[in-house]
């Protein structure tokens, strides 16, 4: 069985590479004996996250192009190049990791589903968004779900994207895989252990990038702790690239209220750098009001960090009962789930006990593999080309 992994889109940095990245290790840290790997990866991806030992065991199977979508420049050209390369290898199915993607093939094709806006937005996060912003998006939800029709079989992360799938799009059942995120494999050999400091603050990671993520809430969050709970010691820790059009609109907020030693910007973090931030934190925070399956909802569980997030479905299918929930966008509500996680002893110990329970649903890495890989083989073998 010959698979030709694209991830020639794989550009931007956040949780979407590292699940790349991970998926793309575990091709040869978990071999196959029915399956003959082939890929073609983004500059992006080739400088920044692949090693030279990868590159050696995939010789002749590893083709580097410029990062896409590149529309007026090499668009053309790659498109050109990948369709010879698609005919020089003649694969039984190809594997768009972060789909849809805007490069087309005409052998069968899996997409893993990352969008979001597609199936699942809702009014808190149309409500993130700027107005010249929400019409961009609504164009981009038009285009991106031709992308997504014109593809049979999809690999997605929860039931109710596949639901969504079906419902919004006409797609048929057999051809979606639901398939859970896991704890990345890198995490699994780090510690996860507290590092106490004595510094005075009670540390808070609230991870991620985006309008959806909804990070500019957190001056707000701690204007209500400071008002109506007297505290002036809680952190939050972000990790926003400084491109990030939502960290000015934090930092003048910050900067109007006083607090700008109460957020901390990290930029991008290594996995290796983000397990010693949670290290050093006391609970989690996740306001984001639109995912399809976010990393840092199995990050916080398994570092053990009691959290405070949306009540959406998104974080409900993951988290179960070993979570505090609030009314999207509600700094108030937001504000009382943190100080409880903070400070009630018997509640924190309560969560913990359920995220150990819980996170055994997303903590092996080989079955997320194999699951994927054998719907991959089924497919390249035609069982659903009815």
């Amino acid at each position: 069985m010959k698979i030709l992994i694209n991830v020639v889109n794989a550009r931007n940095v956040g949780g979407g590479l590292q699940v790349v990245h991970n998926f793309l290790l575990g091709t040869q840290k978990i071999p196959r004996s029915d399956v003959e790997w082939y890929y073609a990866v983004s500059e992006c991806l080739d400088t920044v996250y692949l090693n030279d030992e990868f590159k050696a065991n995939a010789k002749g199977r590893y083709h580097v192009y410029p990062n896409q979508p590149d529309f007026f420049h090499t668009y053309r050209t790659v498109q050109n190049k990948l369709m010879q390369l698609e005919e020089e290898i003649n694969p039984d199915v190809i594997y768009t990791i972060l789909g849809p993607c805007y490069n087309f093939f005409k052998h069968r094709e899996v997409i893993r589903f990352v969008h979001p806006w597609i199936v699942t937005s809702n009014p808190y996060a149309w409500s993130t968004l700027p107005f010249k912003t929400k019409v961009r998006m609504k164009l981009h939800i038009v285009l991106l779900k031709k992308l997504v029709n014109r593809v049979k079989y999809i690999v997605t992360q929860t039931e109710a994207v596949k639901n969504g799938l079906i419902c919004k799009l006409g797609k048929v059942p057999d051809s979606i895989r639901v398939v859970n995120n896991v704890l990345p494999a890198v995490y699994a050999s780090l510690d996860n252990t507290p590092i106490v400091e004595e510094s005075g603050w009670v540390e808070i990671p609230a991870v991620g990038s985006g309008e959806h993520k909804n990070l500019d809430i957190i001056p707000e969050v701690l204007k209500e702790l400071e008002d109506t709970y007297g505290i002036k010691n809680y952190r939050f820790h972000i990790t926003l690239p400084k491109s990030s059009p939502v960290l000015p609109i934090i930092e003048t907020k910050i900067k109007e209220l006083g607090y700008q030693d109460r957020v901390v910007n990290h930029g991008n973090l290594k996995q290796q750098d983000l397990a010693i931030l949670y290290r050093k934190c006391k609970i989690s925070y996740l306001p984001s009001v639109l995912e399809v399956f976010s990393a840092s909802t199995i990050e916080s569980m398994y570092f053990q960090l009691p959290t405070v997030a949306t009540d959406l479905f998104f974080n409900t299918e993951v988290f179960g009962d070993s979570c505090l929930y609030y009314t999207p966008k509600n700094a108030k509500e937001a504000a009382k789930q943190i100080v409880k996680a903070v400070t009630d002893e018997k509640l924190r110990k309560e969560l913990q006990e359920k995220m150990k329970i819980q996170i055994k649903k997303f903590s092996s890495f080989d079955k997320y593999y194999n699951d994927t890989v054998d719907f991959l083989i089924e497919v390249g073998e035609g069982k659903y080309d009815k």
